[in-house]
């Protein structure tokens, strides 16, 4: 039922910012097209509505697997609980902007490939929401996921992090991390 919440924060958010409804924007090169998480994939007719569809099961899918992986990290020794506490920070970070992404229909492969291209960005958007976890009981963790949770959803979804994101690329022309294949294993397995 909370989840139903998220996504009504997540819409009329979203309308709060004036993006009622998601602008198609024409890339000058296919390489924009790849950088350019902004340029939306709009599906029409009955095939767009299965293609939605089946990319949501699947990426249900994709994420139930993926949560797998964090949870099995955290048996590691020595180095599980670090391992576990950024996949937790890539889950939380992913599971904020999947909303804001559902509105503006961004394919998910435009979605992954985003993701993983800047990986240290969500990295760092998702700690907060992992902070409150590893350092809090159990109760309190839940209490202050409880608030912050929604409030990252609102930031994720007013930001315009896929637009930065690509304009410090062109400044810095193209130097930076590498992407990095976050739900490889995930991808793999489903």
């Amino acid at each position: 039922m909370i989840t139903c919440r998220y996504n009504d924060i997540a819409k009329y958010g979203f309308a709060a910012m004036g993006r009622h409804e998601p602008t198609v924007t024409k890339p000058s090169s296919q390489k924009d097209t790849l950088q350019n998480p902004a340029h939306i994939d709009k599906r029409a007719g009955l095939g767009g509505i299965v293609i939605g569809i089946g990319e949501q099961v699947y990426s249900v899918i994709l994420l139930s697997f993926f949560f797998l992986e964090v949870y099995a990290t955290g048996f590691i020794p020595y180095i599980g609980k670090a391992l576990n506490f950024l996949l937790l920070s890539w889950m939380y970070a992913y599971y904020c902007f999947e909303y804001k992404w559902n509105f503006s229909e961004l394919s998910l492969d435009k979605r992954l490939d985003f993701f993983e291209s800047n990986w240290a960005f969500f990295a760092g958007f998702g700690s907060p929401c992992v902070l409150a976890i590893f350092f809090f009981s159990p109760l309190l963790s839940y209490g202050v996921m409880a608030i912050l949770f929604p409030l990252f959803v609102l930031t994720a979804t007013g930001s315009e992090a896929e637009h930065v994101i690509v304009s410090r690329r062109r400044k810095w022309k193209g130097t930076g991390l590498r992407r990095l294949p976050i739900f490889y294993a995930a991808n793999t397995l489903s």
